[in-house]
């Protein structure tokens, strides 16, 4: 039973998370289909009969059979096969041509035999009438004039096998010895005046030719059903309720990203710490120098804030707060060292001495974040090529962050830029060169060391490591921090990614989740979830006279 529950859950959540969008599509489509519907032409439809009987009873009489020949089923459904080839339609739709009528000639006909009698019935569909009843009449009249045709060559030709048997007759072969002709014999003289009969009715019917005949004119009639705005209007809505609908569902079936900060809640189980809004670039100052939009400052300093006040943890016989903090993300480009570098100014800005240390040595980007050196760094420290006093660098207060995303353009919207005016102390051990096996190196008793040394002698450790569910190089620095804070990004964290994390941190042994913060969220999204998206600006003084 709870099977088939959250089977029915998973199908319709992605319809009723886009249900606004789905609704808007089927207006949309609705609205189309009226307004096309509305000043669209109604369809007319022309019909016109023809009547074959009478050249079958002309065709009887020529035969010397009497009465009524009615014809068959076969010989009726040739004609119509004729009629719909284009033996006949190609003579008719190009005399419409000829007319400049490109309208008639581009209607659509159709030729049905009514029942089985000699009668056949031309129906063409046209925008206007004039256009269906001129092509009905032109296959007509074609129609008509083929059938003459050939009706007249083969009176002509029975003509004229008839006149070359009179004159043989006629002329009856020389007999006798003085060369005198025979008289001609009774059946002779009754075979010339049959054929001659038969001439002067051959040339009779020839002239006065009464064979297949149109009924009537063709008239026409607007097609019910043709032009209904309202009806088709209803069906475009409905229509594109469901199309919409199955568009939806296929997208969150192939895109399944992470779209409110409600969803980072619910996958990682975790609360959200800060949720920092979309900023393209950093501010320019007229002195030059570049400053962070207030939008950024304010959620930055409240992550600093909420990591102060986390449950403290025992360390030595005394209660501190986590100090030494993970960052962790499901996917690259989710705006996790960028995050580090902007939170390490925040803190320093603040009167701390923090200390970032590049775990990252596939993707590193925190040389470039804080304006330092990486040609040297942890990966030296570690291999023993270098001290950690000399690897470890210290960021000046007047180096910018640029804008980016782990390394990326800041077409990504993860740009930040945050600049340090304090007291407090900015150190970074950056990635450094190439390691052929990060893990390994990182799980070594060295990495540990380094980390209870840099805890000593810095207020906060701030850890850049790459996702998890990609490579495992963090895996061993999940045991050795105080804390770790998961970063997702609105629109570009997959949820299979952020399950997968969540899975690992649930089935390792690890430091305790702090909480995590969300990149690129929505202002209203932000709003919704109780955050503030713009800074309280401060109250100027009013000077009072005295």
């Amino acid at each position: 039973m709870n099977d088939t529950r959250s089977d029915s859950a998973s199908i319709f959540a992605p319809l009723w998370k886009r249900k606004w969008l789905i609704l808007a599509v089927a207006i949309l489509v609705g609205a189309g289909s009226y307004e096309y519907y509305k000043h669209r032409r109604v369809d007319y439809k022309a019909t016109t009969q023809l009547f074959l009987g009478g050249g079958s009873e002309q065709s009887a009489a020529l035969g010397g059979s009497s009465g009524k020949t009615t014809l068959s089923g076969r010989a009726l459904a040739d004609q119509v096969g004729l009629i719909n080839s284009s033996v006949v339609g190609k003579p008719a739709r190009e005399s419409l041509l000829a007319e400049h009528d490109v309208a008639a000639a581009r209607a659509k006909e159709i030729a049905t035999a009514t029942g089985a009698s000699d009668f056949i019935t031309i129906t063409t569909e046209a925008p206007r009438a004039r256009s269906a009843v001129k092509l009905a009449d032109a296959y007509a009249q074609t129609y008509i004039k083929r059938q003459r045709r050939d009706y007249t060559s083969g009176l002509r030709a029975q003509i004229a096998t008839a006149r070359a048997q009179l004159r043989r007759i006629e002329l009856p072969p020389v007999t006798g010895k003085a060369g005198a002709k025979a008289a001609p014999s009774n059946t002779s003289t009754l075979q010339a005046a049959n054929l001659a009969s038969k001439i002067s009715q051959l040339e009779t019917a020839l002239s006065t030719f009464s064979g297949v005949q149109q009924v009537s004119p063709a008239r026409a009639q607007a097609l019910s059903g043709s032009a209904s705005p309202k009806k088709n209007a209803i069906f475009g809505f409905v229509l594109g309720l469901i199309l919409a609908s199955i568009a939806a569902y296929v997208l969150s079936r192939f895109d399944r990203r992470v779209r409110r900060l409600a969803d980072v809640e619910s996958i990682f189980h975790t609360e959200i710490l800060a949720a920092i809004p979309t900023v393209k670039a950093p501010v320019v100052r007229p002195d030059g120098k570049r400053a962070p939009p207030k939008s950024l400052l304010e959620p930055l300093r409240r992550l600093h804030t909420t990591l102060q006040m986390r449950d403290p943890l025992e360390s030595g016989g005394r209660m501190r707060a986590p100090r030494m903090i993970l960052f962790l993300s499901p996917d690259a480009g989710d705006g996790r060292s960028t995050l580090v570098a902007n939170l390490a100014r925040v803190q320093s800005e603040a009167g701390a001495r923090v200390a970032v240390v590049e775990a990252d040595f596939r993707r590193p980007a925190q040389s470039r974040l804080l304006g330092l050196d990486g040609q040297y760094g942890l990966a030296d420290v570690l291999g023993g090529n270098i001290a950690t006093e000399q690897a470890i660098q210290v960021a000046k207060a007047e180096s910018p962050v640029s804008p980016g995303v782990d390394g990326s353009a800041p077409a990504g919207g993860v740009s930040t830029v945050v600049e340090s005016r304090s007291i407090g102390s900015l150190s970074a051990l950056v990635g450094g060169g190439t390691v052929a096996n990060p893990p390994a190196l990182l799980a070594g008793e060295r990495m540990a060391e380094l980390l209870r040394s840099l805890a000593e002698d810095f207020d906060y450790v701030l850890i850049d490591a790459p996702p998890p569910p990609e490579v495992s190089d963090a895996m061993p620095l999940l045991a050795l921090v105080d804390g770790i804070v998961l970063v997702a990004r609105i629109g570009h964290t997959r949820e299979v990614s952020a399950q997968r994390l969540a899975q690992l941190l649930a089935g390792t042994a690890s430091a305790p989740l702090l909480g995590a913060v969300v990149n690129c969220v929505p202002r209203r999204d932000i709003e919704s979830y109780g955050f503030s998206f713009a800074p309280i600006q401060p109250r100027r003084r009013r000077l009072i006279g005295r």
